[in-house]
């Protein structure tokens, strides 16, 4: 039996046989239009996607909806993280300040929850839970000034930053595509958790420069299921934490690992882990590589869409961070290197930017923020480059002479 529903009806396991009309945010505009491939709300991931596409109402086939066999999600504790709404009257400057100091205090916590997890010690769930709370309202503040200094990483602790940027990007996706924020909280808390089972691979094989042999891959690959093992006992971390660790390297071919699930086996969240994870691993520069530039990890996102990676999520997660994401480094035509401090959703190529250095005379120059949307500019960004392409070292040059 087919039913119109509204959006706001909507509840996961319905099947969604078309899409009954869309809203144009721009001009208020109502229309309708076919959906790509019908099929089962897995998730309210799946709604939020949905509404922040502008769907008004559905067209649902009450005959194919699947019961949910499990309660719904709870929240830790009936008081989670407020929201602000409200934005933030804190310079750029104060807001990448605080959030470096929060993302040093994470840093601090994960080391800790790791060398627990390694001495046989039961991790300290409330303490990330805490953390989660923290970086959420942090995001809600300022998200650009969270994720410049999500950017702003070092090489020797690539495995604490990496669970950390994992975290702060999920946070960063889930918000922009309309999750509920105690959704969003399980799934920043399940990015800390992610990789907590490498704590128990041979550095050997993590740090290792060359390519893994067979049986290093192997093992390396069990990381994922000495994570599970690790949060096995804890009842209070939510399902959604949990298919964090457990989906993040499972792909849409059945090509991942552990368990080779395919297509509809992997959760939306798992499928926006997934993303989330290879997109910080590309970018990271490490012991035995560097890290490369956004656009090339978008491509290789893009690339494997349909095989690896859900490519609906994949564009999503693209126009979340924007085509010059924020704490990218960039060199304009005029020769001038900046980073990049503010995205501009109306025009993605023209972000504003805080200048420091001349690549033509390889010298510092006064430091001053460049709106390059600003009208009779001439000027434009000509490429992004890596920090190890430069002779500086970034986060030290900005604690020292930009943000102090």
């Amino acid at each position: 039996m087919f039913k119109k529903l509204s959006i706001d009806d909507l509840q996961p396991g319905m099947y969604v046989e078309a899409i009954a009309e869309t809203k144009v945010k721009a001009t208020g505009e109502s229309g309708s239009h076919r959906i790509a491939q019908k099929g089962i709300l897995r998730d309210q991931a799946a709604i939020g996607s949905l509404r922040n596409a502008g769907v008004v109402s559905v067209i649902v086939d009450t005959a194919r909806e699947i019961k949910s066999e499990t309660p719904s999600v709870q929240p830790l504790d009936p008081t989670p993280a407020k929201r602000n709404k409200l934005k933030s009257n804190k310079s750029f400057g104060d807001s990448l300040t605080n959030a470096r100091a929060l993302y040093q205090k994470a840093k601090e916590l994960q080391a800790k929850a790791m060398e627990n997890f390694a001495s046989g010690q039961e991790l300290d769930i409330e303490s990330l839970v805490d953390m989660s709370d923290q970086f959420i309202e942090s995001l809600f503040d300022n998200q650009d000034a969270m994720l410049c200094a999500a950017m702003m990483r070092t090489k020797d602790d690539y495995l604490l930053e990496h669970s950390i940027n994992v975290a702060v990007l999920l946070a960063a996706f889930s918000k922009y595509i309309g999750l509920e924020q105690r959704i969003i909280r399980q799934l920043t808390l399940g990015g800390f958790l992610h990789d907590i089972g490498k704590i128990k691979v041979d550095d050997a094989i993590l740090k290792k420069p060359g390519r893994l042999t067979p049986a290093e891959y192997e093992e390396m690959k069990r990381h994922v299921e000495y994570g599970i093992e690790a949060v096995q006992a804890i009842d209070s971390l939510p399902d959604i934490s949990r298919q964090v660790i457990a989906l993040h390297h499972e792909k849409l071919d059945g090509s991942g690992y552990p368990n080779k699930f395919s297509g509809e086996e992997i959760s939306q969240y798992g499928r926006m882990a997934s993303i989330c994870d290879c997109y910080d691993a590309i970018t990271a520069s490490r012991c035995y590589k560097d890290g490369v530039v956004s656009s090339r990890a978008f491509k290789v996102l893009l690339d494997d869409s349909g095989k690896h990676f859900d490519g609906a999520l994949v564009s999503q997660f693209i126009k979340c961070l924007g085509v010059y994401p924020v704490g990218s480094l960039v060199e304009l035509k005029s020769g001038k290197l900046g980073v990049v401090i503010k995205s501009n959703q109306q025009s993605p190529l023209r972000p504003v930017v805080k200048l420091f250095y001349n690549v033509r005379h390889q010298h510092f120059i006064e430091v001053k923020d460049l709106d390059l949307a600003r009208m009779n500019l001439n000027d434009e960004i000509e490429r992004t480059v890596t920090q190890e392409s430069l002779d500086i070292d970034i986060p030290r040059f900005f604690d020292e002479f930009i943000f102090n």
